[in-house]
């Protein structure tokens, strides 16, 4: 597992988003970076954000709240996952646990309201009312 610092993490993240649709930055509660590879993304643990695709300084704005309501969250997680994701000409934000269990997940996003979760290891969306 690659460790990054917080501006290789939000780097990371920007250059992920716009070349590829999306990112994953795990946060550890002693402050490491890392992306994910295997699991189940849930987010809502805050509600979601967005910003303009094309607009650098209101990602480099939104990613440090992000990262603020990560270190909250941490005080109760032992980690948490600061997701992206391209929509609708925006980039959207969503902080997130990572689940081993795709069954959990599926109740957990349904328990937040959630419409989806996302399968590291296959790259893929699961909805939560089908479970496809």
């Amino acid at each position: 597992m690659k460790n990054f610092s917080f501006d290789e993490a939000m780097c990371f993240a920007y250059g992920s988003t716009m070349l590829t649709g999306g990112s994953s930055i795990g946060i550890m509660d002693n402050r490491e970076y890392y992306v994910p590879k295997y699991g189940y993304v849930v987010g809502g643990i805050v509600p979601e954000k967005s910003c303009d695709m094309d607009n650098e300084s209101a990602f480099k704005h939104t990613y440090n709240r992000f990262f603020y309501q990560a270190e909250l969250a941490l005080e109760r997680e032992s980690a948490v996952v600061i997701g992206t994701w391209v929509e609708d000409g925006k980039i959207v934000f969503d902080l997130c646990n990572v689940l081993d269990d795709m069954k959990d997940a599926l109740e957990l996003a349904a328990k937040r309201g959630e419409r989806a979760i996302f399968d590291l290891e296959e790259q893929r969306e699961i909805f939560v009312n089908t479970g496809a």
